[in-house]
C-alpha cells in the first residue's frame, strides 16, 4: 500500500472543478468528486500509470476531461499528487512545478 499525499493546488483544483459541474447540474459536481476519489484510492494499490513529465505520473479520469498529476516515491511507497488538470489546455503552456 502507498501512502497519498494530495498537495494543497491539488485538493484546491479539485474543489473548484467539483463546484464549476455542481452549478452546471446539481449532483454533477458530486459525481466528479467520487470518480476522482476512487481514482485516488486506485493509486493506493497501483500507481505505476504512464511517466509522462520526468518523473510526473499521469492518470486521466474516464468520465471528466481531468488528468490527475502525481509522483511516486517507491521506496518510501508515498504517492504525492500535484494537480488535477483539464483535457482541453494547452500541454504547451501548462507546467506542473515540482
Amino acid at each position: 500500500m502507498f501512502e497519498i499525499i494530495i498537495l494543497l493546488r491539488a485538493d484546491l483544483e479539485v474543489d473548484e472543478i467539483g463546484e464549476y459541474y455542481e452549478s452546471l447540474s446539481n449532483g454533477l459536481g458530486t459525481k466528479f468528486f467520487n470518480e476522482y476519489q476512487e481514482y485516488v484510492e486506485t493509486l493506493h494499490t497501483f500507481p505505476f500509470f504512464e511517466e509522462k513529465y520526468n518523473t510526473v505520473r499521469t492518470l486521466p479520469l474516464k468520465k471528466f476531461p481531468y488528468t490527475i498529476h502525481f509522483t511516486v516515491d517507491e521506496v518510501n511507497k508515498i504517492v504525492t499528487v500535484y494537480a488535477v488538470t483539464s483535457n482541453y489546455q494547452n500541454p504547451n503552456t501548462t507546467r506542473i512545478k515540482l
